[in-house]
């Protein structure tokens, strides 16, 4: 029986294909699987198109969503962000940027190239994510450089995934190259969501050698914007200050955290005291 028979749709293949993705341990065969059920995909699409549930979208809520898929906090976004009829191919590449399976990733984007599809942002930040975890920082920052020439709406996305990408193994070319995103970032007026800024928070926290920088100016991007940063940044954060031992023992370090709207303490805020 043919896939379209069994009912299955892109969100099913997307579900089988992120389940491999998050199968432990991962196997010689993994990568192998996945591809397979890309083409599987692909010859099912060719039967019977996807569509989407009005239901769904007359509640407010769309697919992308309603399967938890990587793609569903960026459906809403226009400007050729996301092309919902790619959803097997976003998730496929997510998993490949996860696995760190640069193999993989050219192979689906030589099949998509064949195919005549056009690589929506979401995919771009993928591929980009998938090198620079794999250690190949140029070739990412390659990808965003023509993206930014091309003439193409510029995203903040971009920019945030290539300073969180540029940080992994905390190499002083990486920490630069990040730094000096964040910075051409806010030079064309682009800002920080309070997720963006405490998911950049949390990794530049996690250099353990260095001057701190990057952390700091994450932390000043975020004062600057009033963005409230979640416990886990801030003591990250406050950690990574404690372990530098030319700073001031007297330093205090306030931020802003999210007290119960309650009492006293309602929008106060915490001193940390680094004389411990």
């Amino acid at each position: 029986m043919t896939a379209a028979g069994l009912g299955l749709n892109k969100f099913c293949y997307a579900g089988l294909i992120a389940a491999h993705k998050n199968k432990t341990p991962i196997t010689d065969d993994t990568a192998t699987k996945i591809i397979e059920l890309v083409e599987q995909f692909k010859g099912w699409s060719s039967v019977k198109g996807s569509r989407d549930n009005a239901e769904n979208f007359m509640m407010g809520i769309s697919e992308e969503e309603l399967y938890n898929t990587p793609t569903a906090e960026y459906v809403h976004r226009r400007s050729g962000f996301l092309h919902r009829k790619l959803t097997v191919y976003h998730v496929t590449f997510y998993a490949c940027a996860d696995l760190r399976n640069v193999e993989v990733m050219e192979t689906l984007l030589e099949m998509v190239r064949r195919d005549n599809k056009t690589l929506d942002v979401f995919i771009l930040m993928q591929v980009m994510r998938c090198y620079l975890h794999s250690g190949d920082i140029e070739r990412a920052h390659k990808i965003f450089e023509e993206y930014m020439k091309s003439g193409k709406q510029a995203m903040v996305e971009l920019y945030v995934t290539l300073a969180e990408g540029a940080m992994v193994g905390y190499t002083p070319k990486g920490m630069q190259l990040a730094l000096e995103t964040l910075e051409n970032m806010t030079s064309r007026d682009f800002f920080l969501s309070p997720k963006m800024g405490n998911d950049l928070l949390l990794v530049a926290a996690g250099e353990k050698t260095g001057g701190y920088t990057m952390a700091n100016y994450a932390r000043d991007l975020m004062q600057a914007r009033k963005i409230i940063p979640s416990p886990p940044s801030v003591e990250a954060y406050y950690n990574g200050l404690k372990k530098r031992k030319h700073r001031s023992q007297d330093f205090q370090f306030s931020l802003m955290l999210p007290y119960p709207q309650s009492g006293d303490l309602s929008g106060k805020s915490l001193s940390l005291n680094m004389s411990e």
